[in-house]
């Protein structure tokens, strides 16, 4: 997956999202290298997107959290920020670092993943 590739999918993610209300995530499941958040207006209820990660290296994340969907809540982390990343957690060269904004933590807190690519589900609402 190229770098405009998994922009695309971060910004559709965005553009969706931020046209709820609240939109709350949840670790689904980890294995084999791949990882799978879910998330929707109510984790009681199935997803209305999954975000697959591929050939992950590194998570840094609650098993549940909120967003506050006035704001960019998914990105990918450039420049100072990811080579921050980068050092703290070894990654490397070719995986992005995907981050998710969550809301009631510090500023400089996120929920971070490690991976070469994304693949990305929505559920069609009834």
């Amino acid at each position: 997956m190229n770098s405009n590739e998994a922009m695309l999918l971060v910004n559709d993610v965005n553009s969706r999202i931020q046209k709820e209300p609240w939109f709350d995530f949840e670790i689904i499941r980890y294995g084999r290298s791949e990882l799978v958040i879910g998330g929707g207006k109510s984790l009681s209820y199935p997803h209305e997107l999954e975000i697959h990660f591929k050939d992950v290296c590194f998570i840094s994340a609650p098993i549940e959290w909120r967003t506050d969907t006035s704001k960019r809540v998914f990105i990918i982390l450039e420049g100072d920020d990811a080579f921050k990343v980068n050092t703290k957690f070894q990654v490397e060269q070719g995986y992005y670092i995907f981050r998710f904004t969550p809301e009631d933590y510090l500023d400089d807190f996120g929920c971070l993943v490690g991976a070469k690519s994304l693949d990305i589900k929505f559920q069609q609402q009834s």
